[in-house]
């Protein structure tokens, strides 16, 4: 786990005692004990950060988003910048995608993606963005949503057929359903 920068001792012990297991184990068969022992940090210090073991995945892909926020703040952002560094991001973070596939979790990275990328990449490359996604216009809503589901269906349907194409070629996919879009308006 390269990303730990944002997380403490104990927080990255059990992440990463987590992404471990998970590579043998189903997430519903590894226990708050397992993951202590394998942290070595008693119950206690596991409870002191964690409220469960989802709350340890939900604290892994913040990290990652804020990571992703940094990337993203390199160059001007543009709608092909963006996509581009979207997936250069997670091609380079593939074998955690991975892994949440052959587990079964790639829903729960999508069911907080939204929030969670908005809170730490779109508040940070855009310091101009109100802080809560609930104080966006309803316009600016329904256009982020939309933009993100595409995102994340292409996302998932690459990870599902082996993740071959580049992070370029998806971008340029993107562009060009854009493009023939705008051709039937």
């Amino acid at each position: 786990m390269d990303n730990n920068n944002n997380l403490g001792k104990a927080q990255t012990a059990f992440t990463e005692a987590l992404l471990n297991n998970l590579k043998t184990k189903s997430f519903d068969q590894i226990s708050v004990s397992e993951l202590s022992e394998a942290a070595q940090y008693d119950r206690r210090t596991f409870y002191r950060y964690f409220q469960s073991k989802s709350d340890i995945l939900y604290l892994y892909c913040a990290s990652l988003l804020a990571e992703m926020a940094e990337d993203m703040k390199k160059e001007p952002l543009t709608p092909q910048s963006g996509f581009l560094s979207y997936f250069e991001f997670w091609d380079k973070h593939r074998d955690f995608l991975l892994l949440l596939e052959k587990q079964h979790l790639l829903y729960f990275l999508g069911e907080k993606q939204d929030q969670l990328l908005y809170e730490h990449v779109g508040t940070v490359v855009h310091n101009d963005l109100p802080k809560d996604l609930s104080q966006v216009s309803e316009f600016s809503l329904y256009a982020y949503y939309f933009t993100l589901g595409g995102l994340w269906q292409t996302l998932v349907l690459w990870i599902r057929t082996g993740m071959k194409q580049t992070p370029k070629q998806l971008t340029d996919y993107i562009l060009l359903s854009f493009t023939e879009m705008q051709k039937l308006i």
